[in-house]
């Protein structure tokens, strides 16, 4: 049975088709998401301190990119893309 760590938002036939976290493992990866963001606008802060402002938007930019672009992969390889979060949570209290 496979692990998963993302379940839908919404039930199959809704038009969004957003991810939500499951399983600590999905917590962790959003955390890690969190945080890319924060060091990335550390950077960016950084640089614009020392003048550098177009360097700190570019570092920034770039950071946001890779990490979003990271979390959407592991979201839709590790998510469950029939069940809901509801189904999980239902499941949760049955055991």
């Amino acid at each position: 049975m496979k692990e998963y760590w993302f379940a839908r938002r919404f039930p199959i036939g809704a038009m969004r088709s957003g991810m939500a976290p499951v399983h600590w493992k999905g917590w962790t990866a959003a955390a890690g998401f969190v945080c890319a963001l924060a060091v990335g606008a550390a950077g960016a802060w950084w640089l614009a301190q020392r003048g550098e402002i177009t360097k700190g938007v570019i570092l920034f930019s770039v950071v946001a990119v890779v990490a979003m672009i990271g979390f959407i992969g592991v979201s839709h390889k590790t998510g469950d893309h029939v069940r809901t979060v509801a189904d999980y949570r239902e499941e949760n209290r049955r055991a």
